[in-house]
């Protein structure tokens, strides 16, 4: 089974999928160790962790592809990577398409913002012509060898100039009958009417159309409160918590540098004895360093196994 079809089979199982937005091969291990059911990768967070670098358009499809085929190979639950705009016209996303397929990801989204693009919640956004943009999907559409692999269109159109609500609606009604399997609208806020209108306006054409919902960092849920649950029963099906890998790295690296710095060896030491009681632990373990040996013992020379054993320290 394709992970593309595995996770159509899970949107057809469960009210909802959620996870948190990941990074980096080892967050997606973590992810998938947790129980979530699918991985999520964005551009934002790949783009600051591997390059240093702010989401506005700077990351390459070479650099995406790369870091996005490592994250599917790590784990064995679906992956969905951000492919930004497609990384120029309708003839760049063809190959965009072919290539993250090809890296193993179950799907891929694709925005209607001007190239070079920008992160969909800060200012300065500005989006291209609906016709193109429908032709860039179908581009895509056409583009996938697997039929299960799946294209999800997003619209950015609510914030950006010239842009609105209605436009927003009225890009994902075309994206949908140019035969994306899911629509995905930005929302500039936490107002619960933003996601609300839109499902309603999408649904009253599109009844089984499923949606894609950006918990994101930047839109304020510990003052509005909106729950996952709330999210889906507002007809959304899938969604993720954004840059939650490069977040929680950057508070809890920020917080150990610091007291390292304050503190000296008593910090590590003290984090240390904090690390051996967290499930995360057995580090090594979680590596897949008992799995090398095993392999060694089935496929080496067993006098070389036993060279490299025999009064070794460690695992």
């Amino acid at each position: 089974m394709s992970m593309g079809r595995k996770l159509r089979n899970l949107m057809r199982e469960k009210k909802f999928l959620v996870t948190p937005g990941i990074t980096t091969p080892l967050h997606a291990m973590i992810v998938e160790k947790a129980g979530f059911d699918f991985v999520y990768t964005g551009g934002y967070d790949v783009s600051l962790t591997l390059l240093g670098l702010p989401d506005v358009g700077l990351i390459t499809e070479t650099e995406m592809v790369g870091n996005a085929r490592n994250i599917a190979r790590s784990v064995k639950i679906p992956v969905i990577a951000d492919a930004d705009t497609g990384y120029g016209n309708a003839i760049n996303v063809i190959r965009a398409v072919e290539n993250f397929e090809a890296a193993g990801v179950a799907a891929i989204h694709i925005e209607d913002q001007v190239s070079p693009k920008r992160c969909g919640h800060v200012a300065g956004k500005l989006i291209i012509s609906l016709e193109e943009a429908v032709g860039k999907l179908k581009a895509a559409l056409d583009a996938r060898k697997d039929q299960d692999f799946v294209i999800i269109a997003r619209t950015d159109a609510i914030a950006a100039t010239g842009g609105g609500l209605d436009e927003a609606v009225k890009r994902g009604r075309e994206f949908a009958r140019a035969g994306c399997d899911m629509v995905w609208a930005e929302f500039p806020s936490a107002d619960i009417d933003y996601p609300r209108k839109f499902s309603a306006e999408i649904h009253r054409d599109f009844p089984e159309l499923p949606l894609y919902f950006n918990y994101s960092s930047n839109l304020r849920w510990n003052e509005s409160r909106l729950t996952f649950d709330d999210i889906a029963d507002l007809g959304y099906k899938v969604m993720h918590t954004s840059l939650a890998g490069m977040r929680t790295t950057m508070q809890s690296m920020w917080d150990y540098a610091a007291d390292l710095k304050a503190r000296g060896a008593q910090a590590e030491i003290d984090f240390e004895e904090k690390l051996m009681r967290h499930p995360m632990g057995a580090f090594h373990e979680f590596a897949g360093f008992p799995k090398i040996k095993e392999l060694e013992a089935r496929y080496l020379a067993a006098e070389e196994v036993e060279k490299k054993y025999t009064g070794s320290v460690g695992l």
